[in-house]
């Protein structure tokens, strides 16, 4: 999956409930950033995002990334709707991860929509699912 399928997979899902505001602007332009798109590309991406089929990466690292990134973007705007969480299931399921891990996931997400998810809660989910 390369950086442009994936910030345009992202920006599926910060316009899935039909709400798309500054926090999730800025949240892409800094994930962008991370993944060495520039400014103009990733505001290009956010008007015309590629449609691609979606291909998940090898690493186990790459695919939790992408998993984190869905999840504190579906955070971002501190509503959780359907739409998000069938999309993070979707998503989900292709990077191999099981309906009751995205669960908790899920579940965290909505308990800590106003505040900071605590880094070791989501270590406690992988673990908890590890192998």
């Amino acid at each position: 999956m390369t950086s442009e399928e994936l910030l345009s997979t992202l920006v599926k899902l910060s316009r899935i409930d039909d709400y798309f505001d500054q926090m999730e602007l800025t949240f892409l332009i800094k994930i962008g950033d991370r993944l060495g798109l520039s400014n103009n590309k990733v505001e290009h991406l956010i008007k015309h995002p590629k449609e691609a089929a979606f291909k998940p990466p090898k690493s186990e690292q790459d695919r939790m990334n992408i998993l984190y990134y869905m999840l504190f973007l579906m955070k971002i705007d501190t509503v959780v709707s359907e739409q998000e969480k069938e999309m993070v299931y979707h998503y989900g399921f292709k990077l191999g991860f099981s309906k009751p891990m995205l669960e908790d996931f899920i579940g965290l997400v909505e308990t800590h929509k106003f505040k900071p998810i605590p880094s070791e809660k989501m270590i406690e989910v992988i673990r908890k699912y590890q192998n």
